[in-house]
């Protein structure tokens, strides 16, 4: 069963390295480096068009509601909120002694202290998929036959915009990626995973990733919120058909794989070492935008890599949040990042 669900592995492995590569683009937005705003913009919106979801897709397809509630509670507590937690407040400490701005504005000691709660910065994810997975648990309680009826009209309501979260604003990223999320969950109802896996499948995935794309492109999802859940859709789900079906060059596919089984410790670290390495650049005169995202992509995989590496050396994964599956392969769906 592992080794046939590794093809989700190399999805994961492909799309974090698009998260890194994202923020990467989006710090350099941020510091005044882009060159080109109108290609920033069209780069901006053809990579978040899918990335995340195919984050919230996968976390849906492979949901487990098996656990006892408390149990489940904990599980949730420990893979999710802790290292949110923990690397808010890491996050926030290293940027007020570097004195580098979080969202344009440098941070006072307060801030720093209340970063987690609710988190300021990337960490908005693990707090979406926590909300997401106690949401999912309360659905499978509903007997299957009305189940589908209650995940369709939540998804449906999210699509359209008529859930409101305000005042509490920290809940929006859980009501934006309810969608993939639920589809997830709906996925695995009708098929088994395994349904996604298949040489023919990379061909009719690169199709609905390009018709994804050129929705995108077509300015469609401004006409209405269903073209822009069309464009998400199959730019999410074409994207995960091509890189589960991946016949590419062995080394490649897995090296793919393991950043796969890495998610977790990348995702938590990437930013410390992205920002760091457009410091560094900018502090001895480099401006050019392919070196700062060819060496800040580097820096946000390597750093990472090498933090894991250090914290299986130590025994400290568990601790800080990076969870069992930093220390050893394992299928996909043991990871909720």
């Amino acid at each position: 069963m592992s080794i046939r669900l590794s093809g989700f592995d190399v999805v994961k492995g492909a799309a974090i390295l698009l998260v890194v590569f994202g923020h990467v683009w989006r710090g350099l937005e941020t510091a005044g480096l882009m060159p080109d705003q109108a290609l920033f913009a069209r780069v901006d919106a053809a990579t978040y068009l899918f990335h995340m979801p195919v984050f919230f897709l996968l976390s849906g397809l492979f949901f487990s509601d098996k656990l006892p509630p408390l149990v489940f509670l904990r599980s949730r507590m420990m893979l999710l909120i802790w290292p949110m937690v923990l690397w808010a407040w890491l996050d926030a400490g290293l940027r007020f002694l570097a004195h580098a701005p979080l969202k344009g504005k440098l941070l006072t000691p307060f801030e720093v202290l209340r970063a987690p709660f609710p988190s300021q910065g990337i960490y908005w994810f693990l707090l979406a998929l926590f909300t997401l997975s106690l949401l999912a648990y309360a659905a499978a309680q509903i007997p299957r036959h009305l189940r589908f009826w209650v995940i369709g009209a939540m998804i449906f309501t999210a699509l359209m915009g008529w859930i409101n979260v305000a005042p509490f604003n920290f809940l929006w990223p859980s009501v934006i990626y309810l969608p993939p999320f639920f589809a997830g969950i709906v996925l695995a109802m009708i098929v088994p995973r395994t349904a996604l896996l298949g040489k023919g499948f990379a061909l009719p995935g690169a199709l609905l990733f390009l018709l994804g794309q050129a929705i995108l492109a077509f300015h469609l999802p401004e006409e209405g919120h269903l073209w822009a859940a069309l464009a998400t859709a199959t730019a999410t789900l074409g994207f995960v058909l091509i890189f589960a079906n991946l016949r590419g060059p062995a080394p490649v596919v897995a090296r793919l794989e393991r950043l796969g089984q890495l998610t977790m410790p990348i995702y938590l670290s990437h930013i410390i070492f992205t920002g760091a390495a457009r410091m560094i650049l900018t502090r001895f005169g480099f401006d050019g935008l392919a070196l700062h995202l060819v060496l800040g992509t580097a820096a946000g995989v390597i750093g990472p890599l090498l933090l894991v590496h250090a914290a299986q050396r130590f025994g400290l994964s568990r601790w800080l949040g990076f969870g069992p599956m930093a220390q050893r392969a394992g299928p996909a769906g043991a990871r909720p990042v």
